[in-house]
């Protein structure tokens, strides 16, 4: 009937019987139950009051007011806005509190123009409705996970307006009747929040991430000030008291030699497990490594012994641990020489354009690595400087002279660091008496009494590498002897 009606060139120039006659096909095609769309609060549709239909038929003068009930449908009931004996009214989306509810006879009005207009509401399908209010949620979700937040804001405010203006020309014009509450003040701002918590939640975790990765390499105050201003200045650093350790390797140059570069690789990774322990254990950081050598720092603002402390136990324990690394089967030899000096130092960024490393730079870092190069000479394990023993106790120490190392101006006082000294042995602390006699007379130019001496300590140590350096030192100067002036101080001209 609809497909006969849309070819009918009768109804083509007479719009209001077409409609007429679609909107009764509608009604007998639609559903039995539909949903009443008001027009407006009571008295939207025309009322006409029975005094006025009397009095125009008692005086039927054509005016301006006068009633037309041609071609209309008249319902005939109470309309009174004032509340009878017997209330006949129905509360709807227009009732106020103050207001009156719409009386019977406009609603029965009411749904007779809904038929005649074919403008009843209509619902969405179940299936349309579910799926709109899941995509809507699911759509507004991702695009505010992907846009940047300020963006979700903008985009939340305007898909929002967008879709209240669509639903508000659906029901007004179609009378279809889109979901609203739903999407709009549940899904809205749960989605937006959601995306937010979600972005968040994935920032934090990418931030830890991060922040782990960037501990492999940097020290965790550093990390802190990373955090809290990413745009740190390139040059940004600061002067602190601090002690460098450095360490080497012995007979890693041969190893690299007859190594693949993949075993050479476990080997330095197990290697370097057991030097940064005792570091980390101690409160240190480990600040380079570069091949088979490390740099380690124990740094603070104002001077603090307890940090120098740290770093001669941390010395302590890497020499023990590698002394069982080298005496495990499994591993080759790696001597480790070790050098500690103290003293103020720039702890920042150093580098150019867009490379830069975190790293101590001074004399103290450059004087740490001497000391650790002078073991080869001396034979010796531990090597500390003068600065590093200064009004600390608990260690026992073997002082070897002062040294001019290679490249600096002024001689440092060079000591053994052997043990703590709750651990010493009776054997230990005579070598270390005969040798600061031997040392003594070294210095007073008395040869044969510092060989005497020295011969002493390589009795009861027959490796005791400072006395046969110094005994190797007597002989020269005793072919050719120093001058009066001489006050013992030994001139390096190696590394």
């Amino acid at each position: 009937m609809l497909l006969e009606l849309k070819k009918s060139h009768a109804l083509a120039h007479d719009p209001e019987k077409y409609q007429t006659l679609k909107s009764l096909i509608k009604m007998y095609q639609g559903v039995d139950s539909r949903y009443l769309n008001f027009y407006g609060p009571a008295g939207t549709i025309p009322t006409v009051s029975y005094c006025d239909v009397i009095q125009q038929m008692a005086q039927p003068v054509a005016s301006e007011k006068q009633i037309e009930f041609s071609g209309k449908a008249v319902f005939i009931g109470y309309s009174e806005r004032w509340v009878p004996n017997h209330k006949d009214g129905f509360p709807t989306a227009y009732s106020q509190s103050s207001g009156v509810d719409i009386s019977g006879v406009e609603m029965t009005a009411t749904a007779f123009a809904n038929l005649l207009e074919n403008m009843p509401i209509h619902p969405l399908h179940w299936g349309f409705h579910g799926s709109l209010v899941f995509l809507w949620g699911l759509g507004l979700g991702l695009a505010f996970y992907f846009l940047p937040t300020r963006f979700s804001a903008l985009t939340l405010g305007g898909t929002s307006i967008f879709y209240l203006v669509h639903a508000l020309y659906q029901f007004k014009y179609n009378g279809t009747w889109f979901p609203v509450m739903i999407p709009l003040v549940l899904e809205s701002p749960a989605a937006f929040l959601g995306a937010v918590l979600w972005k968040y939640s994935d920032t934090n975790k990418e931030r830890q991430n991060i922040r782990q990765a960037f501990g492999y390499y940097l020290p965790n105050t550093v990390i802190d000030q990373l955090v809290k201003n990413i745009s740190l200045k390139k040059n940004a650093s600061q002067v602190v008291y601090g002690t460098c350790l450095c360490t080497d390797a012995g007979q890693y140059t041969s190893l690299s030699e007859t190594m693949s570069p993949k075993a050479l690789s476990i080997l330095m990774h197990h290697y370097y497990r057991i030097l940064f322990k005792p570091v980390k254990q101690n409160s240190g950081i480990v600040i380079n490594i570069v091949g088979d050598a490390m740099l380690a720092l124990w740094a603070k603002t104002d001077p603090d012994p307890s940090l120098r402390n740290q770093a001669c136990l941390a010395a302590l324990d890497i020499s023990k641990a590698v002394q069982e690394f080298n005496h495990s089967a499994e591993n080759p030899e790696l001597p480790t020489r070790i050098g500690l000096h103290y003293g103020q130092i720039s702890l920042g960024n150093v580098g150019a354009i867009d490379h830069y490393e975190y790293r101590p730079t001074g004399d103290i870092v450059n004087t740490s690595s001497r000391m650790e190069g002078l073991n080869k000479y001396l034979g010796t394990r531990i090597l500390v400087s003068g600065e590093v023993m200064d009004q600390l106790t608990g260690f026992l120490t073997r002082g070897l002279g002062r040294f001019f190392l290679l490249g600096k101006t002024l001689p440092v006082e060079v000591f053994e660091l052997i043990c703590p000294i709750n651990e010493s042995s009776d054997r230990q602390r005579k070598i270390c008496k005969i040798f600061s006699r031997a040392l003594q007379a070294y210095k007073n130019q008395s040869w044969e009494k510092a060989s005497c001496f020295f011969n002493q300590t390589i009795q009861i140590n027959g490796q005791d590498g400072p006395s046969h350096f110094y005994l190797k030192q007597l002989g020269h100067y005793l072919k050719f002897p120093p001058p009066k002036t001489w006050d013992g101080v030994v001139y390096m001209d190696k590394k």
